[in-house]
């Protein structure tokens, strides 16, 4: 069963949803369906985003390519099509 809830896009995003786009944005140059999905609690998307930003975009103990490759890897081994 599939149910429909609202989103708001980028072009339509304003206040704290809008900074928070603007971060996906300058993090992967496009805002990820997954995040759009989550754009009925902008409180709730802005630390998500900020954890993503942390854990996979800045570089620390591995560099960000490090990091994707892993991910993918991952999403390979657990059949995932995203």
């Amino acid at each position: 069963m599939s149910y429909f809830f609202p989103t708001t896009d980028s072009e339509a995003a304003t206040g704290q949803l809008q900074e928070t786009y603007n971060t996906l944005t300058t993090m992967f140059q496009m805002v990820p369906k997954v995040f759009v999905a989550q754009s009925m609690r902008p409180d709730l998307l802005e630390p998500i985003v900020n954890y993503v930003n942390r854990l996979m975009v800045e570089d620390h103990a591995l560099p960000r390519s490090t990091k994707e490759l892993i991910a993918a890897y991952v999403s390979k081994l657990n059949a995932c099509a995203y």
